[in-house]
């Protein structure tokens, strides 16, 4: 009777783990994220994940030229903080009105005109400093921090601590581990 005992008490777990797995499984598919999703969830966990060279209030994020995403970050930061600030989201078509921005990101489809958003950020001067974050390596090549980067069907990401260190910013080491690359 034990072993028979035993027996079913495998076969009711197998069977339990197996409805378990299905039913995580579908949820995934039916919830899965989309790239712009993922990559809001990413930003937030990259300004969690970053320490700014000084103290501010509330937390702006600068977004260049991309509504639909600009939207999205607005939806899950609603309501919400990030390292303990207040956080706004402002939709910029100028790269020169990032002036009180402390995070700003630019699209891929911006990637013509990395040179000219660089600058216009670069003659803003560094109160706030900014943390950079684009998409692709043309954005890391331009002197941007952190790039979001395809890989099949993933999205893993970049970091270019020269930039981020010139600005005193400091990135985790937990965040530099899950990097695909770290350029120094």
């Amino acid at each position: 009777m034990g072993r028979r005992y035993k027996l079913l008490i495998l076969i009711a777990l197998t069977c339990l783990l197996i409805c378990i797995g299905i039913i995580a499984f579908n949820t995934q598919v039916s919830h899965a994220a989309s790239p712009q999703q993922l990559k809001a969830a990413f930003l937030v966990n990259f300004i969690k994940l970053t320490k700014w060279p000084v103290d501010f209030a509330t937390l702006e994020i600068g977004i260049y030229k991309d509504a639909k995403f600009s939207d999205l970050l607005t939806k899950l930061l609603a309501g919400k903080k990030i390292q303990g600030k207040d956080v706004t989201v402002k939709l910029q078509e100028d790269a020169a009105l990032f002036a009180n921005c402390h995070v700003v990101f630019v699209p891929k489809s911006a990637e013509g005109e990395l040179g000219d958003v660089f600058t216009k950020i670069k003659a803003l001067g560094d109160t706030p400093p900014k943390l950079t974050v684009g998409e692709e390596d043309p954005f890391i090549d331009a002197g941007g921090m952190i790039a979001f980067v395809p890989v099949g069907a993933k999205i893993k990401f970049k970091v270019n601590l020269g930039p981020a260190k010139a600005k005193k910013f400091s990135i985790s080491a937990k965040l530099l581990k899950l990097a695909l690359d770290v350029k120094q």
